[in-house]
């Protein structure tokens, strides 16, 4: 008769969170699938994640670790570890799986140990690459045996699911376009229906960032512009959309306008029922297509046979449109002009002197400078500062929060203006920013300055900065 050898009073800290690690990985959701064997102890078979989930749009290969432990009290040799996942074949073309020369999916690892109490080994990991498109919404079993020479058996089995997505954008113009000012851009576009599901209806969408627009304005579309001067055109398309299909659609072309320089088009699909209107809250800004053409969406000749790897929910299709347009930035200095003790009103400018109009870049838009830095002179003090501007304790940006004064706050050394995420600037729009400051008896008459973090790619460089100077009477 096998009977479960009793725990020593002696067990380590390591071997007793080994002990709890393994009854809690395998504690069960189905204990027919989950739960080890009674004649399992003392060898456990332990897996980092029991219930694996690969998202299908998921850009790197999953790995499953597969470990043995020994929760007995003495040493295990001779043990072999078998790991049948010759299911996963209908998951995805890249599986690899320890142990399996002939590639079979069934690896037989043989001579691992000694396995020693409190210490587990680790027998490979089973690593599954791109799912199938054929495999969106099934699930298939993992099975581990493990045996030691004195008798002792371990079991495991995990699953790995490919859950059910959305139908999902997976054509569109290049990653990465480039175009002349007031040029067009051909714009392909398609989806999948990744569900099991047939789909009434979708909700096509484009965000156009602020120098693009859609050449076509097809009546069965609406376009909702933004406070940042990009628009929204959203699409109702009428399926039904069969399961596991593809399809077509033709968006005409994008135009670059004069100004634009760095651009994007997104790219978005949805579900919807087929009564569902267009515009679920009108916000009375938006725009009927009044064109003669309704985008409609065509079957694709054969479906993709991988889920899409390269985007997921967070981050959909999109096309970056780069054109041929620069912009140059400018900002103004002052001289601060009085006896000690007076106060100084001084404006500070950054103006766009064109010819292009954009956002800030992403390094732009995370940078401490923000559309406008001030650096105070020592020789004075800021008694007033723009709600906008953040003082700093530093004359240089800081990432310290001992080191912030606050929005709007006086006596900071340091100003940053108009946020950390920067602002758009259209070609001739400038920004102001009014400071007063109290000029003081210290006779440190050193300069600051002013900057603008809206640097790249930037014509005049040397009028990024300007000096603010101090000048007793």
């Amino acid at each position: 008769m096998n009977r479960t050898p009793r725990r020593s009073p002696r067990l380590t800290l390591v071997g007793m969170a080994l002990a709890a690690g393994a009854l809690l990985t395998t504690a069960p959701a189905d204990a027919n699938t989950t739960r080890p064997d009674a004649t399992t102890r003392p060898l456990v078979v332990v897996i980092d994640t029991p219930w694996e989930e690969i998202a299908p749009m998921a850009k790197a290969a999953h790995s499953n670790g597969i470990w043995v432990s020994d929760v007995g009290r003495a040493d295990l040799t001779d043990v072999t570890v078998t790991i049948d996942a010759s299911a996963l074949k209908g998951v995805s073309d890249d599986v690899d799986v320890p142990c399996d020369p002939d590639g079979d999916l069934i690896g037989v690892c043989d001579g691992i140990g000694p396995v020693r109490r409190g210490v587990p080994v680790r027998a490979g990991a089973v690593r599954v690459g791109r799912p199938k498109t054929s495999a969106t919404g099934t699930s298939h079993q993992v099975r581990i045996t493990a045996t030691a020479g004195d008798g002792s058996r371990g079991m495991q089995r995990y699953t790995v699911t490919v859950p059910e997505t959305r139908p999902t954008f997976d054509r569109g113009a290049n990653a990465r376009e480039r175009l002349a000012p007031g040029g067009t851009l051909p714009l392909p576009g398609g989806f999948t229906n990744f569900t099991r599901a047939p789909l009434p209806a979708v909700r096509v969408e484009l965000t156009l960032s602020s120098g693009l627009s859609l050449t076509k304005r097809f009546r069965n579309c609406v376009w909702v512009p933004s406070e940042t001067g990009s628009a929204t055109v959203s699409c109702k398309v009428l399926g039904p959309f069969e399961p596991l299909a593809s399809y077509d659609l033709d968006l005409g072309a994008v135009r670059a306008d004069v100004h634009a320089m760095w651009e994007g088009v997104g790219y978005q699909v949805r579900s919807m029922s087929a009564d569902a209107p267009l515009v679920e809250v009108p916000l009375g800004d938006e725009r009927k297509g009044d064109g003669p053409d309704e985008l409609t969406a065509v079957p694709r000749s054969a479906a993709p046979t991988h889920i899409r790897a390269d985007g997921d929910f967070w981050q959909p299709l999109h096309t970056a449109v780069d054109v041929a347009n620069i912009a140059d930035f400018a900002v103004t200095g002052t001289t601060l002009r009085g006896r000690p003790g007076d106060v100084v009103r001084a404006e500070f400018t950054v103006r766009n002197l064109g010819p292009g109009s954009r956002n800030p870049t992403q390094k732009e838009g995370r940078s401490d400078y923000a559309p406008l830095w001030l650096s105070v002179p020592p020789g004075v003090t800021v008694v007033h500062a723009p709600p906008i501007c953040f003082g700093h304790k530093t004359n240089r940006p800081s990432t310290r929060y001992e080191d912030n004064v606050g929005l709007g706050k006086p006596k900071g050394r340091g100003y940053s203006c108009g946020g950390t995420g920067g602002q758009y600037l259209a070609a001739g729009e400038e920004l102001r920013y009014v400071f007063e400051f109290r000029i003081e008896a210290s006779g440190d008459l050193r300069p600051g300055f002013v900057t603008t973090m809206y640097r790249e790619g930037d014509p005049r460089p040397k009028n990024n900065t300007a000096r603010v100077e101090v000048k007793e009477r």
